[in-house]
């Protein structure tokens, strides 16, 4: 059995913000504000005719109509989401360099079923979801073609999860088994 000390350690850095170009600012606010079931805590728009300056092929962030959504407040590992507006930035494209996913995780499996629901109700579906062993996770697309995972721990516990990860189960398939979203979560509520 492996224990959690037999795992690689983690860093001891954490991720702070995630940030996302878009040419669409509004739709992308207001789809991250349906999802994450909070409004932006900051916004920001340059005076009008500011130009956007190139920082070694960086945009600088006050150049850019902006907002960001936070996610947790566990000091100094404060998350956010953010969303920049970017010149000439359009929707993701497959084959293309960039963000292939965010995961996003729920409290629990009761809590991604809530939120499935949810997002149902605003007519949002997830384009794929599967039980990957250690969790199980309901994939969106957000306004530009990210993909947004949701996802919920399977096991009770770090040293759960890291025994069933060292399996010979789980080296045979780390994607898990694509599941329907809807019959998931019925068969969920079922059991309550």
């Amino acid at each position: 059995m492996t224990t959690v000390a037999e795992l690689q350690p983690s860093s001891r850095l954490k991720i702070s913000e995630t940030i996302l170009k878009t040419g669409q600012l509004e739709a992308m606010k207001a789809w991250y504000t349906t999802v994450l079931g909070v409004a932006p805590f900051f916004e920001h728009a340059p005076a009008a005719g500011n130009a956007v300056g190139d920082f070694g092929g960086q945009t600088r962030a006050s150049d850019l109509r902006m907002c960001f959504f936070r996610l947790s407040l566990d000091y100094p590992y404060v998350q956010s989401i953010g969303l920049f507006e970017e010149p000439g930035t359009g929707p993701a494209a497959k084959g293309v360099a960039g963000l292939h996913h965010m995961q996003l995780m729920a409290a629990g499996l009761d809590e991604l079923c809530d939120k499935y629901d949810q997002l149902k109700g605003h007519g949002m579906r997830p384009h794929r979801s599967t039980d990957h062993g250690p969790f199980t996770s309901f994939y969106y697309r957000d306004p530009d073609g990210n993909n947004v995972e949701i996802t919920a721990q399977n096991f009770p516990s770090m040293a759960a999860m890291a025994e069933f990860m060292a399996s010979a189960e789980f080296r045979a398939n780390p994607s898990g088994d694509e599941i329907d979203a809807e019959d998931y979560v019925a068969n969920r509520r079922a059991l309550a």
